[in-house]
């Protein structure tokens, strides 16, 4: 199967638009799906026929912007213009839809929602090999945000061959064991209030919760300080968590993903608390198989958080931290004090510049 193009706007030469038909994801629908993404093109692209690049696979934070507008064009271009540096960036684009949008990413193979790891890594990668002038596996390189960052953690780990190195920045829960809070590996666990009665604090705020996670998964509009807050049918937060629902579930008889937690009493599943946690926890996939990840995983591992993270995100990165120092990986693992869920974007002068240096020496013979 070959790439769709949409082609470039009008005066936007560098920017294309594809859709690509998986096999793979079509046969498990029982319908026609396609992985879409948008393409920025390096500046030289058109001009040097037979250069190849390297690439790097960009995957947005949940409910993110997947229209790629002049701000985050530059974003790209002038870190890379100041390292003299090119690489092909392939944005993909959302495949979990709510309100007739597709708001969400998370590339993991799923029982409800289809091998969408399988189908990027088997179909996607090839596609884009064949179909741009890349250097193929030694030059593929990940950057996620939030969700996105988890998926770019997740992809990193389960296709170690795959991609040349993940940079990480603020990752959905990577250790159950704090999944915003709450340990899913305890049987009696809650996911509004610890076992003392305590509710859990979100949508942390210059180091003060502004609500309880009750109020965060019932209220309309998740977090008052998340830079996009926009009224839709479905309750943003109430998305969010349905989308780990849709990921990490198993299925019901009666083919809806099952809940982790009744949304009034927040009482958890232990069932399939079970399951996510043996399906989807990563510090726990990175310790079960350390010895055979260890050595393809050498250098490739790069995670950033705020101390400060407005949903607690960091808490979950300090258990992988730990798990990985026990291990004796060489992860680079940075907490940064005061930083919350989005200033850390602007860590070491810019996330984006400092992943594409690293990426370069990635490159570099030794």
């Amino acid at each position: 199967m070959a790439f769709t193009l949409a082609g470039a706007r009008a005066g936007e030469p560098q920017l294309l638009y594809v859709n690509f038909p998986s096999k793979a994801l079509s046969t498990f629908l029982n319908q026609p799906v396609q992985i879409a993404a948008t393409v920025l093109l390096p500046d030289s692209y058109y001009k040097e026929p037979e250069r190849r690049y390297p690439v790097v696979y960009v995957i947005s934070a949940f409910d993110d912007f997947y229209e790629i507008d002049v701000w985050r064009q530059l974003a790209w271009q002038k870190p890379m213009r100041a390292l003299g540096s090119e690489f092909l960036i392939v944005f993909l684009r959302g495949m979990i839809e709510f309100d007739g949008e597709a708001i969400h990413d998370q590339y993991a193979d799923s029982a409800n929602d289809g091998p969408w790891g399988t189908a990027l890594t088997s179909e996607f990668l090839p596609a884009t090999d064949a179909h741009f002038r890349t250097l193929g596996a030694g030059g593929r390189f990940l950057f996620g945000h939030s969700s996105g960052g988890w998926s770019a953690l997740w992809l990193q780990v389960n296709y170690p061959d795959a991609f040349n190195g993940a940079w990480v920045v603020s990752p959905d829960a990577v250790d159950f064991h704090d999944f915003y809070g709450p340990d899913l590996t305890k049987p009696s666990a809650n996911f509004y209030q610890d076992a003392a009665g305590n509710a859990y604090g979100e949508c942390r705020e210059h180091g003060h919760d502004t609500s309880t996670m009750r109020e965060f998964v019932l209220s309309p509009s998740g977090c008052d300080v998340s830079p996009r807050t926009p009224t839709r049918e479905t309750p943003w937060a109430k998305r969010q968590i349905d989308t780990y629902d849709i990921v990490y579930s198993p299925r019901c008889t009666d083919g809806s993903p099952a809940q982790l937690f009744n949304r009034a009493t927040g009482a958890i599943d232990p069932a399939v608390a079970t399951y996510w946690e043996e399906h989807y926890d990563i510090t726990r996939i990175l310790q079960e198989r350390w010895s055979t990840l260890g050595p393809l995983l050498q250098g490739k591992l790069h995670v950033f958080v705020g101390a400060q993270d407005t949903f607690h995100i960091n808490d979950s990165v300090v258990l992988m931290q730990d798990a990985l120092h026990k291990l004796g990986s060489d992860a680079e693992i940075q907490i940064v004090p005061g930083d919350d869920h989005w200033q850390i974007l602007d860590w070491h002068g810019g996330l984006i510049g400092y992943a594409l240096a690293e990426m370069l020496q990635r490159l570099t013979p030794k």
